[in-house]
């Protein structure tokens, strides 16, 4: 679905934990107790990196990024499967809520429409509600539009870092999953 901007993705590298760790902790502005500023790395996002999991928000403005990321690192040795979720927003929660005002302000506008049998607002209302529906349909695409943009672009990153590539879920192992 087009205005759905959630992915996920599997990616295969064969690094181990720590190594795939590493190279994202260069790259992230850390929020536990273990920052440390490196001068002349450029850091593209914030948030959380352990050697199971990771939380982060792009802060790269140069680079085509999606907004957040969170992933698990599974796998044994140097057979690792990253777990990669993408999304325009943090949370799905967000988009429900976009989706449901949208669901919403329509249902009023329609029912405004039926009372006063009309094709077009009659009240200031209204029109206020069909104003609502179109910025949050102009909003919700225009934010899609940029992820779906930004999707490839942040997979080949992260190829790239961990020496990876995409695959799909039927290549990882039952056990991965």
């Amino acid at each position: 679905m087009f205005l759905y901007p959630f992915k996920t993705a599997f990616i295969q590298t064969s690094l181990n934990r720590a190594e795939v760790s590493a190279a994202l902790i260069k790259q992230t502005f850390l929020t536990d107790e273990d920052f440390q500023k490196t001068e002349g790395q450029q850091m593209i996002f914030f948030g959380e990196v352990s050697q199971q999991d990771f939380t982060l928000e792009s802060i790269a403005q140069e680079k085509p990024i999606v907004n957040f990321c969170t992933g698990e690192i599974r796998g044994s040795e140097n057979e690792i499967y990253i777990l990669l979720q993408l999304g325009a927003w943090q949370h799905r929660r967000i988009f429900l809520l976009f989706a449901l005002l949208i669901l919403a302000c329509t249902a009023f506008y329609i029912h405004h429409l039926w009372l006063f049998h009309a094709l077009y607002p009659k009240t200031i209302a209204a029109s206020l509600l069909l104003t609502t529906i179109i910025a949050l349909v102009i909003t919700l695409y225009i934010k899609a539009r940029n992820f779906h943009q930004r999707t490839q672009p942040t997979l080949d990153h992260f190829n790239t870092l961990w020496q990876g590539k995409t695959i799909t879920k039927s290549e990882v192992p039952l056990i991965f999953r």
